[in-house]
């Protein structure tokens, strides 16, 4: 009896420790699995180098939004991402932990609230490097 007790209690134990999450995005680009690996290790999405180079082969290198400033975004640093207030949507183009709301995140979809797609006349961004800048502005926007 006791060793049936003790491997009903490890059985619960260890279902108790198992995660509940499938790692499923709730909403477009609301990614709120802090990129999990499947090993247990949480890696933040760096901007130096994972956002910044999407920036820089599609949108800051062209020059486009780098060194000028289109419709008041410029995408060439980090402090110039984070504070950049785009004139259509008369605010912050990126706002830390919201990337649903973000007009960053709006620009890059398919049906922007104003004007085109972004890049302008440039291929669509894909859903993975959409999902990278939306995973960092969730993380908070980070300069990192």
């Amino acid at each position: 009896m006791r060793v049936l007790s003790l491997l009903l209690f490890l059985a619960v134990a260890l279902a108790a420790c198992s995660s509940d999450s499938d790692n499923t995005i709730t909403g477009p680009y609301d990614n709120n699995n802090n990129n999990n690996n499947g090993g247990g290790v949480v890696e933040t999405v760096r901007f130096s180098t994972q956002v910044a180079p999407i920036f820089a082969a599609s949108c800051s290198g062209s020059g486009c939004h780098n060194p000028g400033a289109q419709s008041g975004v410029r995408l060439g640093t980090w402090s110039q991402v984070t504070s950049s207030v785009g004139q259509r949507y008369g605010g912050p183009i990126v706002l830390p932990g919201n990337a649903a709301g973000s007009p960053l995140i709006d620009k890059l979809g398919s049906t922007p609230r104003f004007g085109v797609r972004m890049p302008d006349g440039g291929g669509a961004l894909s859903s993975a490097q959409i999902q990278t800048i939306a995973t960092w502005i969730n993380e908070g926007a980070l300069n990192n």
